[in-house]
């Protein structure tokens, strides 16, 4: 119900960026997911009693963009960013094997072996998270996966910029592959 009650109040970007948070759980140190808070069919039935209340529109349009396994908000609007160009949409959660472990992308275009990786101040600044974004890098890279970082000023200060690059290497992906 706090989901729904958020709808009147936040945008439509931050409404299903909170539902993401809500049917995915926090990610645990140790790679686990804490239990999520709801499942999407929960937020779906909340929508459904409170149809014709207030936030009840706004709330159903980020139904249908809610997603499972998504890691954080900068995730989120980079995705809404990339489906709202008119971009098919990136698969969140998907599993790349590699050296007998599996590896997430943020995003994913598998059928291109293509990553897209959220990089916030963290990543920068954290140096064991700098080797450790280097590491995981070569890994993609190693069984072929192209890997595109994300910063922040891709979703909020120059976006189409982002976006000219997105289609120029998933063209040149498709070109590769085909």
């Amino acid at each position: 119900m706090t989901w729904f009650l958020l709808a009147s109040e936040l945008s439509h970007r931050d409404l299903v960026a909170a539902g993401d948070f809500f049917v995915t759980g926090r990610r645990l140190p140790s790679g686990k997911r804490a239990a999520p808070l709801c499942t999407p069919n929960d937020l779906a039935d909340v929508v459904r009693e409170n149809a014709g209340k207030r936030g009840a529109t706004g709330a159903a349009a980020a139904l249908r963009r809610v997603r499972v396994g998504v890691d954080s908000a900068m995730e989120t609007f980079t995705r809404i960013l990339i489906v709202d160009a008119g971009f098919a949409e990136p698969v969140v959660g998907f599993e790349v094997p590699v050296d007998g472990r599996t590896l997430h992308p943020d995003l994913a275009y598998p059928e291109l072996r293509l990553a897209i990786e959220y990089e916030g101040e963290e990543h920068r600044v954290d140096p064991r998270r700098f080797r450790s974004d280097i590491t995981r890098r070569e890994l993609f890279e190693g069984v072929d996966w192209r890997v595109t970082r994300v910063t922040s000023d891709d979703v909020f200060v120059d976006p189409q910029a982002f976006l000219r690059r997105l289609r120029r290497i998933i063209d040149r992906r498709t070109s590769e592959i085909a």
